[in-house]
C-alpha cells in the first residue's frame, strides 16, 4: 500500500512538471510566432511600400483585435470544454496562418495572417492559466505561473534572436530553399521556420491529461454569477484591469519597437538589432517572471499587508527608471533602461495573473480571463504599438524621434497604472481575505 502511494505520489508530480513544460512550451511558441513580425519590418517596409502607421497596424491591431474578440468567446469554453483539447486546435490554426504570413503577396494577405495568428492564439492563456490554477494550490501557484510568463518572454525575446540569427544567417542571399515549400526570400522564410515547431507540439499535448476541475459544473455555466461577481467588486475588478492593460502598453510600446529604435537612433543593422534587443527582452523577462512568482508566492505565505501588490509596486522602480533612461542618446545607457523596462515588465506582467486569481472565484477563471484578455490586447498590444506610431507622427512629426515616443507611452502608461494600483490596495486585501477560492484550495492542500 506504501509502494503504490509513494508511486502515485512521484507520478502525480511528474505529470505536474510535464504539464508545466509543455504548457509552456506551447506558450513559447505562441509568442515567437506573434512577435517574429517585430524583425522583419525593414523588410516588409521595402517589400511593400508601408509607413510606420500600417507597420503597427500588422504588429498590433490585427492581431490584438481578432486575439480579443475571440478570446472573450474562448472563456466560457475553458470554464466547460476540455482545456488540452482546446489548447490543440488553436496551435494548428495559428502555426499555420504564421506560414502564410511568410507566403503573403500584399498588406492584405498579411493582415488576414495576422488575424489568425490571433484567433488561434486566443484561447492559449485561459486555458492554459486555468489548467495551472487547477493543479496547484495558492501557496505555489505563482511559482508555476510565473514559468508560463517566462516563457511568454522567451519566446518573445526568441522573436527577436530567431529572426535577427536567420536573417544574418541568410545576410547575402536573394532566396532560401526550404523542404515543402520550395524558394523564398529570407523574410518569407523567418516565418514559415517559426509556424513550424507549433504542429509538433501539438501531438506532445495529446499526452497530456485534463485536470481536474473545482466547483459543481452548473456553478461554472451560471453567467449570471459571473455578472454578480463583477457588479460586487466593479471598482477593484476594473481597476485591476486597466492597471493591468496598462503593463502590456508599456511592454509592448517599449520591446516591439526596440528594434527599430536601435535601427533608426544608433545605426545598427536589423540583424544585429534583432538579436540585440532580443537578447535583454530574454534575460531582463524570464528574471523578472521568476522573482516575481517566487516573490509574490513568499508574500502570500507570510500573509503580508497588501500580498502581491506589494512587489507590484516595487517594480514600479525599476519600470519608470528604465522608462527614463530609453531617451537616452548613449547606446549603453539605451541599452540598460531597455534591460531595466524589460525586466520590470516582466515582474509586472507576471504578478498580474495570480493577483487575480486571489479574488476571482475557481469556477470563474476561464471568463474572467477572457475579459482582461480582451482589454490587455485592445489597449496593451493594439494600443502600445500604435500609440508610439502616432505620437512619432503627430506630435514629433519625424521618424527620427521614435525613440522619444516610445519614451512618453511608457511613462504615461506606468504613471496611470501605479495610480490606479495605489487607489484599490486595501479593497485588494479585503476581497483576497474573502476569497472561496482561497479557503477552499488551502483547505484541500492541507489535506
Amino acid at each position: 500500500m506504501s509502494k503504490d502511494t509513494d508511486f502515485s505520489r512521484r507520478w502525480r508530480g511528474f505529470s505536474l512538471h510535464y504539464l508545466v513544460v509543455l504548457l509552456s512550451a506551447t506558450v513559447l511558441v505562441a509568442y515567437l510566432d506573434r512577435g517574429i513580425i517585430a524583425v522583419l519590418v525593414p523588410h516588409l517596409k521595402g517589400q511593400f511600400g508601408l509607413d510606420d502607421v500600417r507597420i503597427s497596424i500588422l504588429q498590433g491591431i490585427t492581431f490584438s483585435f481578432f486575439f480579443a474578440v475571440a478570446t472573450l468567446g474562448c472563456g466560457p469554453l475553458v470554464d466547460r470544454w476540455n482545456r488540452r483539447n482546446i489548447i490543440i486546435a488553436g496551435i494548428i490554426i495559428w502555426s499555420a496562418m504564421t506560414i502564410f504570413c511568410g507566403l503573403a503577396s500584399n498588406f492584405w494577405q498579411l493582415a488576414l495572417g495576422r488575424a489568425g495568428v490571433g484567433i488561434g492564439e486566443a484561447c492559449l492563456l485561459p486555458a492554459a492559466y486555468s489548467m495551472i490554477a487547477s493543479s496547484f494550490a495558492p501557496q505555489a501557484r505563482g511559482r508555476a505561473m510565473s514559468i508560463i510568463a517566462a516563457a511568454t518572454a522567451v519566446g518573445g525575446g526568441s522573436a527577436a534572436v530567431v529572426g535577427g540569427a536567420l536573417l544574418t544567417l541568410w545576410q547575402g542571399s536573394d532566396m532560401v530553399r526550404l523542404p515543402l515549400v520550395g524558394e523564398i526570400a529570407p523574410w518569407r522564410a523567418v516565418f514559415v521556420v517559426a509556424g513550424a515547431p507549433g504542429f509538433v507540439i501539438a501531438i506532445l499535448l495529446l499526452m497530456v491529461k485534463e485536470p481536474g476541475r473545482e466547483g459543481p459544473v452548473a456553478e461554472r455555466n451560471d453567467s449570471g454569477s459571473l455578472a454578480a461577481f463583477f457588479r460586487s467588486h466593479w471598482i477593484l475588478i476594473s481597476a485591476f484591469y486597466l492597471a493591468f492593460s496598462l503593463i502590456l502598453f508599456f511592454s509592448y510600446a517599449v520591446s516591439l519597437w526596440s528594434p527599430t529604435v536601435l535601427i533608426r537612433s544608433f545605426g545598427l543593422s536589423p540583424g544585429y538589432a534583432g538579436l540585440l534587443s532580443g537578447s535583454l527582452q530574454l534575460s531582463g523577462s524570464v528574471s523578472g517572471c521568476i522573482v516575481s512568482g517566487f516573490g509574490t508566492d513568499a508574500m502570500i505565505k507570510r500573509n503580508l499587508r497588501f500580498g502581491r501588490l506589494r512587489l507590484y509596486m516595487i517594480g514600479m522602480i525599476p519600470a519608470l527608471a528604465g522608462s527614463v533612461l530609453l531617451g537616452m542618446p548613449v547606446l549603453q545607457l539605451y541599452l540598460l533602461g531597455l534591460g531595466l523596462a524589460i525586466f520590470a515588465s516582466g515582474l509586472l506582467a507576471t504578478t498580474s495573473y495570480p493577483t487575480l486569481y486571489d479574488v476571482i472565484p475557481a469556477e470563474m477563471r476561464g471568463r474572467s480571463l477572457a475579459v482582461y484578455l480582451f482589454l490587455a490586447n485592445i489597449i496593451g498590444l493594439g494600443g502600445g504599438a500604435l500609440a508610439v506610431a502616432f505620437i512619432t507622427k503627430s506630435a514629433f512629426q519625424d521618424e527620427a524621434m521614435l525613440q522619444y515616443s516610445v519614451v512618453v507611452a511608457a511613462l504615461g502608461s506606468l504613471l496611470v497604472s501605479l495610480i490606479l494600483i495605489l487607489s484599490v490596495r486595501e479593497r485588494y486585501d479585503a476581497a483576497r481575505h474573502m476569497s472561496r477560492d482561497v479557503g477552499r484550495d488551502a483547505a484541500s492542500a492541507a489535506a
